[in-house]
């Protein structure tokens, strides 16, 4: 039912009618499920303005999904609670248990561990630049190193981005907000 649907999701309601119309409904339905209410006759500009104004700020406030593939339990732990309060953070612990969330899901961000067992970051990045479904989906490499030859290793790859796994935390999450705000502009 799309009432369920709206619930579930927190997706913005809009209803319009007239009076009579809209308290009938209200004998269903709690009048605070509407995200905004349009009384009949409607001026229609008021009307389209505050629609775009409130689905403006609703997709501003939806999670973005970070994909976060890493073989260390401790470190997936640790970046699904920095970042949940502001993000829904997705923890594999494998590439190949970040190409089964790909085959249905495609998040905003992939952070990506860029030393692990059996397919490591680089081969994982290569393999998603090569697939067109996934070729766009940013990665930023997560790593415990940060020699030269190491952060020139991952930057010939072109990720979106390079983040040392002993950041700071505030500085990590400052990073991650930075990068999403980079990505609207």
């Amino acid at each position: 039912m799309i009432v369920d649907h709206a619930i579930k999701h927190k997706t913005p309601v809009f209803v319009m009618g007239n009076v009579e119309e809209l308290e009938k409904l209200w004998e269903t339905l709690p009048k605070q499920m509407f995200t905004d209410i349009f009384i009949r006759p409607i001026n229609v500009v008021e009307m389209v303005e505050n629609i775009k104004r409130q689905m403006d700020e609703y997709y501003k406030m939806k999670k973005r999904t970070i994909l976060a593939v890493d073989d260390s339990g401790v470190i997936l732990r640790n970046i699904k609670t920095l970042l949940e309060d502001k993000y829904q953070v997705i923890p594999v612990n494998s590439s190949e248990m970040a190409i089964k969330y790909l085959a249905l899901n495609i998040p905003d961000l992939i952070l990506l561990d860029y030393e692990m067992p059996i397919v490591d970051g680089r081969q994982f990045m290569q393999m998603i630049r090569e697939d067109t479904e996934f070729q766009n989906i940013p990665i930023i490499f997560l790593t415990g190193k940060n020699d030269a030859q190491t952060v020139m290793d991952v930057m010939s790859l072109k990720p979106n981005g390079y983040l040392l796994k002993s950041m700071d935390a505030q500085k990590l999450h400052a990073a991650i907000d930075d990068f999403f705000k980079k990505q609207t502009k």
